[in-house]
């Protein structure tokens, strides 16, 4: 490879683009054979080398079924040189697969590079996803752009064009979309995937060790996906951070700042897939700790700018993102309800718990939404020998796992049993009434608790999905909000959590 492209590919390696070697196989959706001679074109992006010429860039496939886009010179030779990276703007390189006799395919590829070593030189690779073409003729049941011959090499669905059930189609999480690569993200068409871009003043980033926190939550999540296996792949995606000329200190309620800010920040093309999260500083002149832009929704903030700690610990950071992130998503205070400190109720969508977690099988601090179904409790009789109900398919056994926070002390016993809900020191045989809700009476009556965890909603009030979804996903419904905007409520305070 010449000095002056090894000079230029060095300096292209920084930007989002094809700068090292990209490279990739295409295969017949019927028989799983390679397909020669397949012409794959950049059909947005920019070329620099000797092998750019005046037309798009432009592979083509071998007997092998594989193309590469040579960086190096190393394979096609020194005087086929192809630097690619991205337009203007964009975050991904637009591939275009064509050949005759098969539908073309548009792929947006942003490479994830490795480091391959060959005869003791180090080359920066990146492999584009295996893509089977389509006949002409090919039927696509779905209606998702992907046959159904392909879908049964991928392993998706060919009846239903959004096989994992998260809202986002085969076809965007195979080949991306509008500018997109989701893969690049992590996304995959068997197993439910949750995007957030998450925006930050710079004194307010969350830490790292927060947003591990809830990945995992969500990564331990008791959800089945048609690969086998269990879990949510939460994609937090850290991104910006916002210019001191742009920080709105105090944020107003009705999210006019926040637009402003998000505008300017948040690409408009991941909006079919990305659920948007701020960290700022205050909103409403509140202590509040964050918002969601009603249940479900597309937008949160996060502020804990006026809390003792400001911008938060790193489990008052995750938890609160979680909380939050748990509103976008379907869920209320009360699970199904609104009420709040609602004891029958063991999330982190329940306040008792959003920034200290829960005690699962002795551990503190375990970020969770519920994972089981408790019968009703009503304060004017609670009884600390028996503790809470499970609702079938939930058991006592699953209830003795999980510890129960009342008034903001976490109480001796578990949710199954011997639970000191008075906190007097020994467990009464004798019902009592209990004011659980930190209101002035101990009349009321918590209805039933869910398992959050399978009542998720996943379209972002109607926001989340992309063209390729069809009429077969069925996950529309009839109105986008299950709370609107303007009735949803500020979250905890810094003053609510040391009430007791």
């Amino acid at each position: 490879m010449s000095t002056f492209y090894k000079r230029l590919l060095t300096a292209s390696m920084g930007l989002v683009g094809l700068n090292g070697c990209v490279y990739g196989f295409i295969y017949d959706s019927a028989t799983g054979s390679a397909v020669e001679g397949v012409t794959v074109y950049v059909a947005s992006g920019s070329c620099s080398g000797s092998g750019c010429g005046t037309g798009l860039a432009t592979q083509t496939t071998d007997s092998s079924g594989l193309f590469v886009f040579d960086a190096y010179g190393n394979r096609h030779g020194e005087d086929q040189v192809q630097l690619i990276t991205a337009a203007s703007g964009e975050e991904a390189v637009r591939l275009v697969y064509s050949r005759s006799g098969y539908r073309s395919v548009t792929v947006y590829h942003r490479p994830k590079y490795t480091t391959m070593t060959q005869d003791g030189t180090d080359y920066q690779v990146s492999a584009v996803q295996p893509v089977y073409l389509c006949a002409l003729n090919a039927v696509d049941t779905d209606g998702d752009g992907v046959c159904d011959a392909a879908e049964n090499q991928y392993g998706t669905n060919p009846n239903n064009s959004d096989t994992d059930g998260d809202r986002i189609s085969d076809f965007a999480e195979l080949y991306g979309y509008g500018g997109v690569d989701l893969r690049y993200w992590g996304a995959d068409p068997l197993k439910k995937d949750v995007f957030v871009e998450v925006d930050y003043y710079a004194d307010r980033k969350p830490t790292q060790g927060a947003l591990d926190r809830v990945t995992t939550a969500f990564a331990n999540a008791p959800v089945s996906n048609p690969n086998g296996t269990t879990g949510i792949a939460l994609h937090l995606v850290l991104d910006s951070q916002i210019a001191a000329a742009d920080v709105i200190s105090n944020l107003d309620t009705g999210w006019v700042g926040v637009d402003t800010i998000k505008s300017k920040y948040f690409k408009s093309r991941r909006a079919p897939f990305f659920h948007y999260a701020l960290f700022a500083n205050t909103y409403g002149t509140t202590t509040s700790s964050g918002l969601s832009r009603g249940i479900p929704a597309h937008d949160l903030i996060v502020t804990l700018g006026g809390w003792s700690t400001p911008g938060g610990t790193e489990l008052q950071q995750a938890g609160t993102l979680m909380h939050e992130l748990g509103h976008n998503i379907g869920l209320r205070h009360g699970g199904t309800d609104d009420a709040n400190y609602k004891p029958n109720y063991l999330s982190v969508m329940n306040y008792e718990y959003q920034t200290f977690g829960l005690r699962i099988d002795g551990v503190d601090n375990v970020l969770d939404y519920s994972r089981v179904r408790v019968a009703s409790v009503t304060e004017t009789s609670v009884n600390e020998v028996s503790a809470f109900a499970p609702i079938a398919p939930t058991t006592e056994a699953d209830l003795a796992r999980i510890g129960v926070r009342i008034n903001g002390v976490q109480r001796t016993g578990t949710a199954s049993a011997n639970l000191d809900i008075n906190g007097s020191g020994a467990i009464q045989a004798a019902s009592f009434a209990y004011n659980f809700n930190r209101d002035s009476d101990s009349v009321d009556l918590f209805p039933a608790s869910q398992n959050d965890w399978l009542a998720l909603v996943y379209d972002g009030a109607g926001q989340i999905g992309d063209g390729w979804l069809g009429t077969t996903q069925g996950l529309s419904r009839q109105q986008p909000f299950f709370v609107v905007p303007e009735k949803t409520d500020s979250c905890l305070t810094e003053q609510m959590l040391l009430k007791r």
